[in-house]
């Protein structure tokens, strides 16, 4: 009878991979404009991650860029909303 043959498996395990990405990210404190709470993180240097919660809806938006501009402009948008009232097309 043959063994049986193992795969080996190219996955990095969870916990290399949680500290390897903890490693390549930079966050910062929130920040409160305009009723909003917005909150960012950048992952090596170039991926954009976005919370933005309001403070009187708890409307929660995330999103995800690689391009600075558009999230800056995305933050801009949100900032001259109601926080008082929910954004439809956020």
């Amino acid at each position: 009878m043959r063994p049986k043959m193992q795969r080996k498996s190219s996955k990095v395990s969870q916990p290399k991979l949680r500290l390897e990405i903890e490693s390549k990210t930079k966050f910062w404190y929130p920040v409160s404009r305009n009723g909003w709470w917005i909150k960012f993180s950048t992952y090596r240097d170039h991926y954009i991650l976005l919370m933005i919660v309001s403070k009187y809806t708890a409307q929660t938006i995330i999103r995800y860029y690689e391009n600075e501009d558009e999230a800056v402009a995305f933050i801009n948008f949100v900032t001259t909303c109601d926080p008082d009232e929910l954004i439809e097309s956020a």
